[in-house]
């Protein structure tokens, strides 16, 4: 009991935060209708819409710095997805690499929505490291330094605007991806991924677009986009502040349906998927991960009495199992 109630506070703090986090007024910055642009895009076929590219970015280092037994270095590459921001078209990432294991296995890490610090994901990627993977932490688009001038972090991930809304889904995939195939580049023996809230359906979109990512862990992902914007608090709270977006969102339901995680299928075995639900979870519900971990044919699947925040943040067993997980995922 003491459990539930205070998952319920923590997220109620979150909704409440994220209610009162003031940026520019809701704007549209493409002139074309979202069914314009759905006429010109694949989104019919999320598989091809979020197809790796094959491109392999060339990077430019910005800093680096030794720690206790790896390094730290701080670089950035041009986004092949362009948006209205020209902040955002460059995506920076931190890899903790092991000293002298550039071909060590490594793990793509993605942060949630509306997150502004690397403190608790650069917890993660040491953790990683402690484990014997390389680690890469990614700027998602419109959070960190790639923020949008007078916005707040992650304002126009998703947005009033339809259309910036599905291209910056498209830009987050396709980034992630580039930063797979440059880390296969240097020689990894094999790359996987981990997110944990909006970063957790990135990486599950990765995983099913294209047969490059080798493991995966999703941490309480949002597992029904059009769920998620219509029957959330967190997304009730958007549809007040994005009247528009979310009039498109009730529309072409069929769309924010196709490029769900739960009616997609991971180019990999269940095996290679570590999953989390939440059992108090306020902002993605448990009955939809549920569906998504029998969609996905019944994957390793941890359900913790936490909530939405307090399943990251106050979860000391998560590590735990996935210190198991990951040993036993790499055995040949």
């Amino acid at each position: 009991m003491l459990q539930r109630e205070f998952a319920k506070v923590l997220d109620g703090i979150s909704y409440a935060y994220m209610g009162a986090r003031k940026g520019s007024k809701p704007r549209v910055f493409h002139d074309c209708t979202l069914g314009e642009y759905l006429e010109t895009h694949a989104v019919s076929d999320p598989y091809e819409f979020f197809a790796n590219a094959g491109h392999t970015p060339e990077v430019t280092v910005r800093a680096v710095s030794a720690r206790m037994g790896y390094s730290l270095t701080r670089f950035h590459f041009k986004s092949l997805v362009r948006t209205p921001h020209p902040e955002n078209n460059t995506v920076h990432c931190r890899l903790y690499e092991i000293n002298g294991r550039p071909d060590a296995p490594a793990v793509v890490v993605l942060h949630g929505w509306q997150m502004e610090s690397y403190a608790f994901f650069d917890y993660y990627c040491r953790f990683l490291v402690r484990q014997g993977f390389n680690a890469v932490l990614v700027d998602l688009p419109y959070h960190m330094r790639r923020r949008a001038h007078g916005s707040h972090h992650g304002q126009y991930t998703f947005s009033d605007d339809a259309v910036l809304t599905l291209k910056v889904m498209k830009q987050s995939v396709s980034d992630v991806q580039c930063v797979i195939n440059w880390l296969k580049s240097r020689g990894a023996e094999r790359v996987g991924a981990f997110g944990v809230s909006y970063g957790g359906m990135l990486t599950g979109l990765v995983g099913c677009a294209a047969p490059d990512l080798d493991f995966m862990m999703c941490v309480a992902p949002p597992a029904n986009l059009f769920e998620f914007f219509t029957s959330t608090p967190l997304g009730r709270e958007f549809a007040k502040r994005n009247p528009r977006m979310y009039a498109e969102v009730r529309q072409r339901r069929d769309v924010f349906e196709r490029i769900s995680i739960e009616n997609m299928t991971p180019k990999m075995p269940p095996e290679k998927i570590f999953l989390v639900m939440a059992e108090y979870d306020g902002m993605v519900s448990p009955e939809a991960l549920d569906r998504l971990w029998k969609a996905w044919q019944r994957p390793y699947y941890e359900r913790y009495v936490h909530g939405h925040l307090s399943v990251i943040l106050f979860n000391p067993s998560m590590s735990r199992h996935m210190r198991r997980w990951l040993r036993d995922v790499m055995k040949p």
